[in-house]
């Protein structure tokens, strides 16, 4: 099976969690033996191959920096006012000839058996893309990691009904569709963003086995709260705060840049560290006693909870989203987002357990994220691919649509 996978940017430039989940997915796919191409953006044209994934990057003057900005390896200035997104962002949802032809010639150069959207491709034609696979009768399938497709960041939400319709009636081009919750999956079918033939759960997941938590690694963790990711209002920070203040007998370190960067005031018990690699966080990690995400918006996911947990270390997360469907709805662990004296109990909680008892939890954690493993999610994804083809694969002399537009 030939796949051609489209996104904004690909490791290792890394927006957020769902680039570590588009890599997992296309080296898993290619370790399979499936032919593999991603195209996504970069500071320069260039091709190059990445543990057997063929990786096209295309430098586009304005939209390069807009993402590279973004990404966690860079130092990249926003070259775009809110103005330019909403204009560009308008882009996606209507139909351009330049777009079309951008993407069937790509199309027709690769000559592939699937096509993915691992992206929103904001500001990249979207819809022109999915109509060029579809006219060409080929499969193409989008994964819904974020509300891109619901929400647009613009004069408090006025615009979003309009952008919604608009994304469903360009679904209509879609085969399948994806996300990495149920929640996250019936938001965008109730608003009609829908794959024709398939709708598809699937959990993101760890590349690393769980860290077995001995007596040994209990004696070197400490009384740490643990938070990786942005540092803003919409991620429950504040509320976080408000939950520590006081709490005499643990610190909190967070992890991570954004809007409340210089306003979080540091001292003995609130440490900062920036972004760092992902060995280092998980060490991190393993030294805390409990991992925070305490989000007022509604999580797609909630990775850093799986890694926090496969790391030996008790995960706690709001009631937002699909936070309830990682941590399994476990009330010990879920509180209600916003409520400082709630989050404030668990962390307690969390941290005064018994040596055994915190064992016991994360050892029932991690039972309870066997199905986020790294198996499990590649062998999803391929299934996912092959069911567009009918349950079976292709290769060069058996093509199993016809493409003759």
């Amino acid at each position: 099976m030939k796949i051609l996978v489209f996104a904004e940017v690909y490791y290792p430039d890394v927006m957020g969690g769902g680039e570590f989940s588009t890599k997992q997915m296309t080296e898993g796919l290619a370790e399979k033996g499936h032919k593999v191409i991603v195209y996504c953006l970069g500071k320069e044209d260039r091709e190059e191959e990445i543990k057997g994934v063929r990786v096209h990057r295309k430098y586009m003057r304005g939209v390069s920096e807009h993402f590279l900005s973004l990404a966690k390896n860079s130092s990249i200035s926003e070259p775009f006012t809110k103005l330019d997104k909403l204009g560009r962002k308008w882009g996606d949802i209507y139909r351009s000839r330049k777009w079309y032809g951008y993407y069937r010639t790509i199309i027709m150069k690769e000559d592939p058996d699937v096509i993915h959207t691992a992206s929103p491709m904001s500001y990249l034609g979207r819809v022109n893309l999915w109509r060029a696979s579809y006219d060409r009768k080929l499969p193409v399938s989008h994964v819904c990691r974020g509300p891109n497709l619901l929400e647009l960041d613009f004069l408090n939400g006025m615009l979003d009904g309009y952008n919604r319709r608009r994304n469903a009636e360009a679904s209509t081009y879609l085969t399948a569709l994806a996300a990495p919750s149920r929640y996250m999956l019936a938001c965008h079918n109730r608003a009609g963003i829908r794959g024709q033939s398939i709708n598809e759960v699937i959990y993101n997941a760890v590349d690393f086995d769980p860290v077995f938590l001995t007596e040994k690694l209990m004696e070197e963790k400490e009384n740490m709260v643990l938070y990786a990711g942005e540092l803003s209002e919409k991620k429950g920070i504040p509320a976080l705060l408000q939950a520590m203040d006081g709490m005499e007998d643990a610190g909190l370190l967070l992890i991570g840049r954004g809007e409340l960067r210089d306003a979080i005031k540091m001292n003995g018990k609130v440490r900062f560290l920036d972004w760092m690699e992902r060995e280092t966080l998980y060490a991190h990690m393993r030294r805390a006693k409990a991992v925070v995400l305490p989000s007022k918006w509604n999580e797609p996911f909630g990775r850093i909870l799986i890694e926090a947990i496969q790391n030996g270390t008790i995960a706690i997360g709001s009631d937002r989203g699909g936070i309830p469907e990682v941590l399994d709805h476990n009330k010990d662990h879920i509180f209600k987002s916003g409520d400082a004296a709630g989050l404030k109990r668990r962390i307690e909680r969390v941290i005064r357990m018994p040596s055994g008892q915190y064992m016991e939890e994360v050892r029932k954690q991690q039972e309870m994220a066997e199905r986020f493993t790294d198996k499990i999610y590649k062998d999803h994804w391929e299934r996912f691919f092959l069911r567009q083809l009918g349950g079976s694969g292709c290769d060069e002399e058996h093509r199993c649509k016809d493409r003759s537009v």
